[in-house]
């Protein structure tokens, strides 16, 4: 495993060395990574499900590249233990996660109790490390925010290296803008995922990016009604009265109202903008009303928010103001939020909002870009919940039942935890064809159960988004 991590990395500073002294005409100029928090591939396949999409969704359709990744982190710690060394146990293995025999060799009745649910459940990553993984292309320990296990901070994000190299850069997610999977993008650099504080005044003060996105507001319930909070997603108490003044260092624009969120999608717009959604927790998901037989769309929509889409429109509207391109990180958040709670309904609520935010980049790229220049990328950070059919407490790894259009699938929630599990991985564009040669690993039970078996290792995104940035289109 060491060597041939020690084989990626020389290769590719080798390719970046190149390609940076190499002479040429015009970049890749768009770079667009869009996460599903919590989000494996019965996820994906139940939202599929209950549009009656499912093998016609947006990303089935030509011009895609389909492959699995893995999402491991270096070490199951949530602080530095000053070795760098792999913790082997993590290390995806397809017959470890498929093992379908009863843990113990007992089978206890309706419980999930199988060899190969408890490894996927007893080896799974956080946020934080899976998304330093794929913004600095390094694992890490469970908690880390671009952050090592030797103690000291990881350098050059892809957002950073977007920026050094003329990008406008951003953050976009469904959550807290300074939880982990923004943070991370959004190049912060802390020990701890849990410094909310810190990371939010990291990525206000540091010149990487011009638009943050994203709820937290402490003026507001997770129903959108006037209630005063902790200030702490948003920078704290002095942060925030310098954004609502104007006079925050950074010089950002701060908004706050659906309408003004809305307003951002066409015309010209402001250098900096931090978007802070008149919300608590999430724009929707944490909303009140939930009951467990609930359909998708049953309880009243949060109606002073804008949806993941818009937010997304208005950050692609503020970016692509640079004639040098962009990078954007877009966070469907709030579906690893739903799959904890074990909320099926809300979980395709979540999975569908972030859909129409894919199909609102597709339709930007055909507007005002085109495949040539832009490179889209579709994943999820880990998966949540482990999700699989009705009876899978007792049939290991049952398949997920389609019901039809508007009806719930058939599934089952084991576990409320993050898992080991793979996960998609969807791109069209630019570079793209460059994650046929890192899918080396082939796991025959995920290709025969979701059509998908050549996978690569999270850290290797990274690599392809790397070498986009700074790769010329004519060499």
């Amino acid at each position: 495993m060491k060597n041939k991590h020690a084989i990626r990395l020389v290769s590719l500073v080798l390719t970046l060395v190149a390609l940076t002294s190499a002479s040429a005409t015009a970049a890749t100029k768009n770079v667009i990574v869009m996460i599903a928090d919590g989000a494996g591939f019965n996820t994906w396949r139940a939202a599929g499900m209950y549009q009656g999409k499912l093998g016609k969704e947006i990303y089935d359709g030509p011009g895609w590249s389909k492959y699995a990744v893995t999402t491991y982190a270096l070490s199951l710690s949530e602080t530095p233990r000053g070795t760098g060394e792999q913790q082997a146990e993590l290390v995806y293995d397809p017959a470890r996660a498929w093992d379908r025999s009863p843990a113990g060799g007992v089978q206890k009745g309706g419980t999930g109790d199988f060899t190969g649910y408890n490894w996927l459940k007893s080896t799974a990553t956080d946020s934080a490390a899976a998304a330093t993984a794929m913004a600095t292309g390094k694992k890490s320990y469970n908690s880390a925010i671009n952050w090592s296990d030797l103690d000291q901070p990881l350098s050059l994000s892809v957002a950073e290296l977007a920026r050094q190299h003329g990008k406008a850069a951003g953050v976009v997610t469904s959550v807290q803008w300074s939880h982990a999977t923004p943070a991370a993008f959004g190049a912060a650099h802390r020990r701890d995922r849990d410094d909310y504080v810190e990371i939010a005044n990291e990525m206000l003060s540091a010149d990487t990016l011009n638009v943050i996105m994203g709820a937290g507001h402490p003026d507001f319930d997770d129903d959108g009604k006037a209630a005063a909070a902790d200030p702490k997603y948003v920078g704290g108490a002095e942060s925030w009265s310098q954004l609502k003044a104007g006079t925050h260092p950074g010089r950002w624009k701060l908004i706050q109202s659906k309408e003004e969120f809305q307003s951002l999608t066409i015309g010209p717009t402001p250098r900096r903008v931090v978007g802070t959604a008149q919300v608590r927790r999430t724009l929707q998901q944490s909303r009140l009303g939930y009951e467990t037989n609930d359909a998708p769309g049953s309880d009243p929509l949060n109606n002073n928010v804008p949806s993941l889409a818009v937010m997304t429109k208005a950050a692609l509207n503020i970016l692509d103001e640079d004639p040098d391109g962009l990078f954007l990180m877009v966070e469907g958040g709030a579906v690893d939020w739903a799959n904890h709670q074990n909320q099926a309904a809300r979980m395709i609520e979540e999975q569908l909002a972030f859909l129409e935010a894919v199909q609102t980049v597709v339709d930007w790229v055909a507007a005002n870009s085109s495949w040539d220049e832009t490179l889209l990328i579709l994943t999820a950070d880990h998966e949540t919940g482990m999700l699989w059919g009705p009876n899978s407490d007792t049939v290991a790894f049952q398949p997920l039942v389609d019901n039809g259009p508007g009806a719930m699938p058939g599934l089952h929630y084991n576990s409320g935890k993050h898992t080991n599990s793979l996960l998609p991985l969807y791109v069209r564009g630019a570079h793209g064809d460059r994650f046929a040669a890192l899918a080396d690993g082939v796991d025959a039970t995920a290709e025969s159960t979701w059509g998908v078996g050549r996978y690569l290792n999270n850290t290797e995104l990274f690599d392809v988004v790397a070498i986009a940035v700074l790769r010329r289109i004519d060499q």
